[in-house]
């Protein structure tokens, strides 16, 4: 597979997740949600980025940054 393939198929699924991401939160999924995010993250950091072959410090700060995002989003409603 070409880079210009590989890139289209990251963009497919990106919108996919995209999509899919709207339907569960109008369902009212909020974890789903959340999770679809760390999903995309990962999508991007991996694909868009390619630090899949990258600096493993950099892979994980950005992989880890979403997680930071999520884990704190998540405790919202304790605080609320």
């Amino acid at each position: 597979m070409t880079d210009s393939q590989t890139l289209i198929l990251y963009w497919v699924v990106l919108v996919v997740l995209s999509v899919g991401t709207v339907l569960t939160g109008a369902s009212g999924l909020w974890w789903g949600v959340l999770l679809l995010a760390v999903v995309k993250g990962w999508v991007i950091v991996d694909g868009f980025m390619e630090l899949r072959r990258g600096p493993v410090l950099w892979r994980f700060l950005m992989l880890g940054w979403g997680v930071v995002v999520v884990a704190l989003l998540s405790t919202y409603p304790l605080f609320a």
